[in-house]
């Protein structure tokens, strides 16, 4: 039986953005509004330029008229529909009887919009899905699988995809959605001019998570000056970041079987080293999200955030000194491994041109120039996200290895009820109760809310 979507909307984080639980974001896809906090710490991105008009040549042209509608977020573009426009020229181009309605909406209001629609059993034909959400829709049969589709198709195809983004559309052995971006949490930010004046060396930052305290320690210089920034709030932010130290060091949350194994050794380990390296962050960071976190870097006052590439374009607009970017640091003898944000395009199960949807779908998703037009996050096509990046970002190496390394936030259903486990689990921790307590808890319910499954 198909599952109900859940009454309350729920927030994601890849991509920083919308306050309210992400910051991330405005997610692995930039979300929407950003409180007044946020407002300072981020900018809108570029202008989206027209793709180049690639012919998108298929066999088959729907003769009849036909409208395809298609919902989307905003991302951090405030002229994302007209990038939709420009990249759709080709495509209505080559289908005259196919009509494309695009309307995008604010993230903080997308999911509310898009549940009441979907529940009447109307909406959109393809609707783009933060990837937390994806099984989530799927488990309620409001979308389509899309494996006989993507079986018939020349141009869609898992190889052209990063790996992780690709991921995040598998559930319970079906697919359930295209990847149209993606992005990670995190690489780690850091004040090269406070590393020289420290004595540190800023080509060399910290490795390991020992190297990384002692470093932290040294940049330290309360009240003035902190070593890092720690997104430690209650909020979406906060969970992916904590799920990438985690991951790091290897732990899980549930594990491929689908059980919660979020108390072991390892995510001990993991939480201790979190509240040890919070030692040397400012003050009050039961209460700091990612946008506190930004503005405190940009101002000078902390030497070292964790964030995602997204912020670039903040730190472009607003650092008025060297900064540079790293792979963050993991356990001596392991590699980082961060938590992948971002977005699918999936068809309303309800939706009478699924051919059609499903022709569109190929168009913006598999096309570079249009992958990087419709774009605020790196396209998940693998040759659109290496060139968006190399041609927008700084260090970008460091970047890609990020991305390649990646790894899905628990692919479930119930993903928004685990997370809002992890962040109270991390505020008990923050208010003194001892991490292996924490983790106990943490547990138990996780268990409790996987009993929802069946």
């Amino acid at each position: 039986m198909a599952e109900h979507l859940p009454e309350k909307p729920t927030s994601s984080a890849a991509h920083p953005g919308e306050r309210t639980h992400l910051s991330r974001r405005h997610l692995l896809r930039a979300a929407g509004s950003l409180g007044a906090a946020g407002a300072a710490a981020l900018v809108t991105r570029r202008t989206q330029a027209a793709p180049r008009r690639t012919p998108f040549v298929i066999r088959n042209r729907f003769q009849d008229q036909i409208t395809i509608e298609v919902w989307d977020q905003q991302q951090s573009d405030k002229n994302i529909q007209d990038a939709y426009n420009a990249a759709l020229a080709a495509f209505q181009e080559a289908h005259p009887g196919v009509t494309v309605k695009v309307t995008t909406f604010p993230y903080a209001q997308y999911r509310d919009k898009l549940l009441v629609a979907v529940r009447g059993g109307t909406g959109p034909d393809i609707m783009s899905l933060d990837e937390i959400w994806t099984p989530e829709f799927a488990a309620a049969g409001v979308i389509e699988p899309l494996d006989d589709l993507i079986a018939a198709s020349s141009a869609v195809k898992p190889e052209i995809f990063f790996q992780g983004a690709w991921d995040t559309n598998l559930y319970q052995g079906k697919i359930w959605g295209v990847p149209l971006n993606f992005d990670v949490w995190m690489q780690m930010y850091y004040n090269a001019d406070m590393f020289t004046a420290a004595g540190l060396d800023p080509a060399a930052p910290p490795k390991t998570w020992d190297e990384w305290l002692t470093v932290a320690q040294t940049l330290t210089k309360a009240p003035d000056q902190f070593g890092i920034g720690i997104i430690g709030h209650k909020g979406e932010d906060m969970t992916v970041m904590l799920n990438s130290l985690m991951y790091s060091n290897g732990g899980k949350v549930i594990d491929e079987e689908g059980n919660a194994v979020i108390n072991s050794p390892e995510n001990v380990e993991t939480l201790t080293f979190f509240k040890n390296l919070a030692q040397f962050a400012p003050e009050g960071v039961a209460n700091a999200g990612e946008s506190e976190c930004v503005a405190a870097f940009v101002a000078g006052q902390v030497a070292m955030i964790l964030d995602g590439s997204w912020q670039q374009d903040t730190m472009n607009a607003q650092a008025k000194f060297d900064w540079r970017i790293a792979v963050p640091p993991a356990p001596a003898g392991k590699s980082y491994v961060g938590a992948l944000g971002g977005w699918n395009y999936a068809i309303n199960k309800g939706s009478k041109n699924k051919e059609a949807a499903f022709k569109l779908i190929e168009y913006l998703s598999t096309q570079k120039e249009v992958q990087k037009t419709i774009n605020s996050l790196t396209p998940a096509m693998r040759e659109a996200g290496e060139e968006f990046v190399r041609e927008k970002r700084k260090q970008p190496e460091v970047i890609l290895e990020t991305l390649n390394s990646g790894r899905p936030r628990p692919i479930s259903p119930v993903y928004p009820q685990i997370s809002d486990v992890e962040q109270n689990m991390v505020q008990a921790i923050w208010a003194g109760t001892p991490v292996e307590d924490a983790l106990k808890d943490a547990q138990a319910q996780i268990e409790e809310i996987l009993t929802q499954l069946g």
